[in-house]
């Protein structure tokens, strides 16, 4: 294995975010005081700190069905966010109101909601894979290029059904773990795959080149293994059938500095 595949195969562990709200809960209930209170006041205390064994380990964020674990239902998510202690990030996501802001929220409340009562670190566990971030999403996560982001994009088993607005999965039975990495605690495509993933579905060179560039520039590609895996597109690309993979990266970083 060169340098570089193994730069792409670490796997970092998921990395933690703070638990409790903004101060001390005492100074939080002086400040809320009655408004989580009915005929009987609602341990929200306890509710935090129930909650909180999940977004310390999930970038300070928790899914309505990993709240309902905890006996927190849809009633108290909702008195806990006008109380100002949780966020509403949408579609089921909660974001902990103490934590601090988190890089690619939209791509993680996204993958967290393809399993939304399973916690990300046994996820992250699983054989059988449950979900990566790939194409557009995953340049972005290895802060390569410059592609459009409207849409978090995401490879998912072939048996996996729905969808949510701003999301695009990719069906595939199953992805290779070599293709796998972790970066900020997300499964997401290797550099490598993802190239490869942007040429099978016929992105436009010169944003692919400007991937590639990137990738080389921050060594995080070998460009012979890439030159390797990509010869096969070669002809899509407008190349003759014996162009090789290292004549295509050549065509599309030239494309990529126009």
């Amino acid at each position: 294995m060169d340098a570089a595949t193994a730069q792409e195969t670490t796997r970092p562990c998921l990395p933690s975010a703070p638990s409790s709200p903004r101060g001390s809960a005492g100074e939080r209930a002086g400040q809320i005081g009655g408004a989580l209170c009915n005929d009987a006041c609602v341990d929200y205390v306890e509710a935090l700190v129930k909650l909180g064994s999940w977004t310390a380990e999930q970038w300070g964020l928790v899914t309505a069905a990993q709240a309902g674990q905890e006996g927190i239902d849809g009633v108290r998510l909702g008195q806990l966010t006008r109380a100002g202690l949780l966020t509403d990030v949408g579609d089921g996501v909660y974001q902990h109101a103490g934590a601090p802001p988190t890089e690619h929220l939209e791509i993680k409340t996204a993958w967290l909601r393809l399993d939304p009562a399973v916690p990300a670190w046994h996820r992250l566990a699983q054989d059988e894979y449950s979900g990566v971030v790939s194409h557009s999403s995953a340049c972005r996560m290895h802060q390569l290029g410059d592609l459009p982001s409207e849409t978090v994009e995401i490879l998912v088993p072939g048996w996996r059904t729905g969808s949510h607005q701003g999301v695009r999965l990719h069906h595939e039975r199953t992805v290779d773990p070599s293709d796998i990495t972790v970066v900020d605690g997300l499964p997401v495509t290797t550099v490598t795959r993802t190239i490869t993933d942007l040429l099978k579905v016929g992105l436009d060179g010169g944003h692919i080149g400007g991937v590639i560039a990137d990738a080389e520039r921050n060594r995080l590609i070998s460009i012979d293994a890439l030159a390797g895996h990509i010869t096969p597109f070669a002809r899509a690309y407008g190349l003759s059938a014996s162009a090789t993979g290292h004549d295509l990266i050549g065509h599309l970083t030239d494309q990529a500095a126009r």
